[in-house]
């Protein structure tokens, strides 16, 4: 459905400004071809139909709007998760999510309580810049995003003065795993822009450990 990326197995990426911002030590890990070409081919089909897909509203100015994206959360039974002015309660896990869950904690050796799912119907939605810094994630949160679907930019800029002529971009290719390190989310912002000339669905899974 989608060409796997021709980038290596797994390489490691480093802040190119990371001597000139708070976040000196933020690491960027990326694994291309996670799960397999035929296994997230499926698991786009798959979760692009059984998640409970929502489009929430925020406000801003007063004003309510629809967040330009489609949404879903998923964990263990029972944790509370706040984010976009809604407070959200898991009841469990889709089996679907598991096997996905599984081998990211395996490659990553990072144990993971909860998924935030955000589908990008096509190039128009998007993610303005913000952090994964939530009091829920704890002060050193470890966030792996698992991307299926159309390849998107995710774009950085550090929270120092000066950071927004600092901006750099990272290609997220079908079936590709980040994770960003407690300082990421520390010392950067991050951001899906518009990519008007994008027609295709993406779905990115945020695994994230929600602290009791």
């Amino acid at each position: 459905m989608y060409p796997p990326s021709t980038e290596p197995e797994h390489h490691l990426l480093r802040n190119p400004a990371n001597e000139t911002t708070p976040a000196g030590d933020a690491t960027l890990h990326y694994w291309s071809g996670l799960m397999g070409q035929s296994h997230a081919d499926h698991a786009l089909i798959t979760l692009s139909q059984a998640l409970d897909w929502r489009q929430p509203n925020i406000t801003v100015y007063g004003r309510q709007h629809p967040v330009p994206r489609l949404t879903a959360w998923h964990g263990d039974a029972g944790l509370h998760y706040r984010y976009s002015g809604h407070t959200h309660i898991a009841t469990g896990w889709l089996a679907a999510l598991l096997p996905i869950k599984a081998e990211i904690e395996h490659i990553t050796g990072k144990t993971f309580n909860s998924v935030l799912a955000n589908r990008y119907r096509n190039g128009d939605d998007c993610m303005g810049y913000h952090s994964d810094n939530e009091p829920e994630l704890g002060c050193t949160p470890w966030i792996a995003s698992y991307n299926l679907g159309a390849t998107r930019e995710l774009t950085f800029r550090p929270k120092s003065p000066g950071g927004r002529r600092q901006c750099f971009s990272l290609p997220l290719h079908h079936d590709s795993l980040l994770l960003m390190s407690p300082q990421v989310q520390a010392g950067f912002e991050h951001a899906l822009p518009r990519r008007r000339n994008c027609p295709d669905p993406r779905i990115n899974l945020t695994f994230r450990f929600i602290v009791d």
